[in-house]
């Protein structure tokens, strides 16, 4: 129970402290069987009983587990995939992932053009913690930038991937000694009566 009340905490933190602590008082004691409830609808009444959209809270939630959903299947599938293939198909895929990160890596140029413009400027104002937070915001926002690139490309890049050439499976038989005949002809009877 307490695990279904902290998710309905979870989506009421629009709401004042107050109200919430008042709404899960009032849920804590009513609920008394929580198998066949959802938080999702619980707090959907909560904040239309408050005036609160709860589309718009659910959208926002739903967009990042989405996202976070989208990349950990892209990397199971790649996973997946490079178990299945082959050394030249993996090194293809290594290669790929490296022109990802390439891309991203150029993506900074227009951070560091930007961040020595503002530089420039605040070089009038003598004070050095000054580009301290410049540089921080700047790097702040090329991250930011940098993830949300990697979180929108890997997906559609990589999800779709079908296998390269498959690794072949090499058995070793044993093979058995080739015989010079037949069993019989390989002895040799002697006759020692002589």
């Amino acid at each position: 129970m307490d695990k279904l009340l902290d998710e309905v905490k979870g989506y009421l933190k629009v709401l004042d402290e107050e109200i919430v602590v008042k709404e899960i008082e009032g849920l804590r004691a009513s609920l008394k069987d929580c198998d066949n409830v959802n938080a999702q609808d619980i707090a959907k009444d909560i904040l239309k009983k408050y005036g609160v959209n709860s589309e718009v809270i659910f959208k926002k939630d739903n967009f990042v587990k989405k996202k976070v959903k989208d990349l950990v299947g892209a990397f199971n599938h790649l996973l997946d995939i490079m178990g299945k293939n082959d050394l030249k198909s993996n090194l293809k895929i290594i290669f790929d992932i490296l022109l990802l990160l390439v891309f991203i890596s150029l993506c900074k140029i227009p951070f560091i053009v930007v961040r020595n413009l503002g530089e420039s400027l605040l070089s009038y104002i003598n004070l050095s913690f000054i580009y301290d937070i410049w540089d921080l915001v700047i790097e702040f926002v090329y991250i930011i930038v940098a993830v949300m690139i990697f979180i929108n490309v890997f997906p559609k890049w990589f999800k779709n991937l079908k296998p390269g050439k498959i690794k072949e499976n090499v058995s070793k038989e044993v093979k058995e000694p080739e015989k010079m005949g037949n069993d019989l002809e390989s002895i040799v009877l002697t006759d020692d009566k002589k």
